[in-house]
């Protein structure tokens, strides 16, 4: 196909998008006083949905528009990590070589696993309670992200294009594939699978795809769109061999990883789409357009996930929404509010950003993302723009727990009653969004029966789950970004500085969150 086309193609494909982002504009409630709503127009989005649930289909079953299957193999070798253990008064703190992000650790078998960070090229191991160094892996990229283990197997990405399997028994890699740059989620880990996504857009095997074929005698005309837009696959992959087990074409990069729940894997894009399809075979079960700002939450009564409510012309606002697992339509809406931690506009003159900046430059975007991150796309829907601040980003994930949800959505903590959609509390967060960039707590887990977050000024809380109240707080006096783990009694928090604090709480019953989203499979449920 000869460039001019590619280039209709594009141009047709943002005047889809802008249709798309038009008609979700009036299909959203712009009563800004009404805290909770039920859905509007449900026909109507339905019927858009179901259109393009059809057109998804018709290019996953096109032979002519598969992915890629040939990957490069990545490489692991030993290393050494010296003075990096400190005593601190409830506990201790290990300082990494640098100081960049670094994703949360991962509590398996009295051990810890912890990425190097943004920019590093390591991955470590150390003894759980006394934080004595076990081993550590030096890997051919760069970017580790948090891990998902599993069977004595310890999958993760690296933001400049590998994804690792490593046998923790042996400390030897298992498999390994190049798969693009950058890789900006987490792996899941389910039914002994590994689901990841990579960027695959127009590439040279995807130029040389159009070349050869005609793509326009195999495709329907009105396909082109869709198709162009699709610059991301979610794969899966057989656990133990990393065999691929099928591959399909999303719009974007996955935010945080994907979510497997019941014989389903689903996936929020920073295009602001949720999809949903079989584990086992690939099955594109749904496709819901929505403006999506974090990863779901699988429940009985429904799929909860944090989404944009703002129309047009009006100030960004995010909403928390449910939906039904029958129709995949919202069915619930509610504590809409201005969200400038999801406005683009104001992002741009954060500290986040300025930060991000020197993150990306130090791994070799030194004009910011590359445009195979899709850092456009995710810009427009969650307000952030480079590969360090979109492969950190958490959103306002729900936590659904004891029939109620709770969210951090930008500087508070609320607790909500799914039904009614009724605060039942709420915790104000210290910082300024607008000045500091992001969201000034993480996402809120469940150990015990009790509430945990870091706050962004590195507060960590440990909160009654029916009143809010402060049953234990510490001070680690430094920035956090990601979401803390807790085991056995003891709770892991990385910092924005190449730090780990683990903190000993002395409460025994605080444990069962022992990687971000829980456990493998990212389903946000306690493992207690």
């Amino acid at each position: 196909m000869k460039k001019q086309k590619i280039i209709g193609i594009i141009h047709s494909l943002a005047i889809l998008t802008i249709c798309l982002v038009l008609f979700q504009a009036n299909t959203i409630p712009t009563n800004e006083q009404a805290s909770f709503q039920n859905t509007e127009n449900i026909d109507s989005v339905q019927a858009f949905n179901t259109k393009l649930l059809s057109y998804y289909k018709d290019i996953y079953s096109n032979p002519a528009l598969q992915p890629s299957s040939s990957f490069s193999q990545g490489h692991i070798a030993g290393a050494e990590l010296r003075e990096y253990l400190h005593k601190t008064e409830f506990g201790y703190m290990i300082q990494l070589p640098g100081n960049t992000l670094v994703p949360s650790p991962v509590v398996y078998d009295g051990k810890v696993y912890l990425s190097g960070g943004f920019g590093s090229k390591r991955y470590y191991a150390f003894d759980a309670p006394t934080g004595e160094h076990m081993v550590a892996w030096d890997l051919d990229d760069d970017g580790p992200s948090s891990a998902a283990i599993h069977d004595d197997i310890m999958v993760f990405n690296t933001e400049s294009c590998t994804i690792f399997a490593l046998d923790l028994k042996t400390g030897e890699q298992l498999w390994s594939w190049w798969l693009g740059d950058p890789l900006m989620c987490m792996p899941t880990i389910s039914r002994g699978r590994v689901f990841a996504a990579y960027p695959a857009g127009f590439n040279s095997s995807m130029d040389q795809t159009l070349e050869d074929r005609e793509l326009h005698d195999t495709i329907k005309q009105e396909y082109y769109n869709l198709y162009a837009g699709l610059s991301h696959v979610l794969a899966a992959f057989d656990l133990k061999t990393g065999e691929i087990l099928w591959q399909r074409w999303i719009d974007g990069d996955i935010m945080s990883a994907p979510v497997a729940d019941g014989g389903k894997i689903y996936v929020t894009t920073f295009a602001g789409t949720l999809f949903t399809f079989g584990q086992s075979d690939g099955e594109l079960i749904s496709v819901n357009a929505m403006r999506a700002t974090s990863a779901p939450v699988i429940t009985d009564d429904g799929i909860y996930v944090s989404k944009r409510a703002d129309g047009r012309g009006e100030k960004v606002a995010e909403e928390l929404a449910r939906f039904r697992q029958d129709s995949y339509v919202a069915d619930k809406k509610y504590n809409k509010k201005y969200a400038p931690y999801l406005d683009k506009e104001v992002q741009q003159g954060s500290e986040m950003k300025s930060k991000s900046m020197e993150m990306d430059a130090g791994n070799g975007f030194t004009g910011g993302a590359p445009a195979s991150s899709g850092w456009q796309k995710a810009n427009d829907v969650v307000g952030q723009s480079n590969v360090s601040s979109l492969q950190s980003f958490q959103g306002s994930r729900s936590l659904h727990y004891m029939d109620k949800n709770y969210s951090t959505m930008g500087n508070e903590l609320i607790c909500t009653d799914p039904e009614s959609g009724k605060k039942v509390w709420e915790i104000k967060l210290e910082g300024q969004t607008e000045v500091s960039g992001g969201f000034m707590g993480t996402p809120p887990l469940e150990a015990g029966g009790y509430i945990v977050i870091a706050t962004y000024n590195g507060t960590i809380l440990v909160l009654d789950a029916k009143t809010g109240a402060t049953v234990k707080e510490y001070d680690i006096e430094n920035t956090v970004r990601y979401q803390p783990v807790v085991d056995n009694g003891w709770i892991y928090v990385t910092t924005t500085n190449s730090q780990m604090f683990a903190i000993n709480t002395g409460m025994k019953n605080l444990t069962g969150w022992p990687m971000w989203g829980g456990n493998a499979e990212r389903t946000n449920k306690s493992l207690q």
